[in-house]
């Protein structure tokens, strides 16, 4: 029997929208979850990225602030202290008898330092280990700002962090937690900064003095360490110097 005229058309296109009706293939369901998987993956990554990048601005911003306000505190301060005799040998004839360099008797806190080579081989903060080369010649609470007063930890709604002591007492600001400043200072020759000389270096010519012990530009570097961990090393996150001729 014959079809009717018309009636195979009309039986393809009852089957395509049976077809249809169905939803999608198995190919396309694959398709579409890869592309939805790396769209989700793309912007994982993207956000996880954003995170990183901001906590390395975070930190490198506030070490770079850390530094510059031990750099702002040393602006008002002397090279060496004008009131004990400065930088001078007990006997002229021997360097070896050198006085006057670091902190002079009784300054212990970092508000009783007044010159510059009391800074040498401080140490502001709590970081146990040091970069290579750096001696330290006593630590102190901190870190500080530019008024030698310790920072405070800072909670996240903007309140102070205090605890009270066990003598008991009001209570009192903790020190900002992981960060430590340290201080190097160097006498260094006048004609090229580049090269340290010994805290002891004066310049003569026979029994004539070309220039004094303490008449050297001082080289002042400050560098803070980042260590949330005492078990593990302390990083530098910034590194300031800068020089101060006589």
């Amino acid at each position: 029997m014959l079809d009717a005229p018309g009636s195979r058309g009309r039986t393809f296109a009852a089957h395509a929208e049976r077809r249809n009706a169905g939803g999608f293939t198995l190919l396309e369901t694959a398709l579409t979850t890869v592309i939805l998987g790396v769209g989700v993956l793309a912007v994982m990554e993207a956000q996880q990225t954003f995170i990183v990048r901001n906590s390395w601005s975070t930190s490198a911003s506030t070490a770079a602030y850390l530094a510059e306000e031990v750099r702002e505190m040393s602006k008002t301060y002397t090279r060496h202290d004008r009131f004990t005799g400065g930088l001078y040998y007990l006997d002229d004839a021997d360097p070896d008898t050198l006085a006057g360099w670091g902190p002079e008797a009784g300054e212990t806190e970092a508000d009783d330092f007044d010159d510059l080579d009391d800074l040498d081989g401080a140490v502001f903060g709590n970081a146990t280990t040091f970069p290579d080369g750096f001696t330290m010649t006593r630590r102190l609470t901190g870190p500080i700002n530019s008024f030698g007063v310790v920072i405070p930890e800072t909670r996240y709604d903007g309140t102070t962090e205090t605890i009270v002591l066990p003598a008991g007492g009001d209570p009192v600001p903790v020190a900002m937690r992981g960060w430590t400043q340290i201080v190097t200072v160097e006498k260094v020759n006048p004609y090229d900064i580049s090269e340290v000389v010994p805290d002891n270096e004066d310049e003569r010519d026979g029994a004539t003095v070309l220039r004094a012990v303490d008449r050297y530009p001082l080289r002042l570097t400050v560098v803070v360490l980042w260590q949330p961990d005492a078990a593990a090393a302390a990083v530098e996150n910034a590194r300031v110097s800068w020089v101060v001729f006589p």
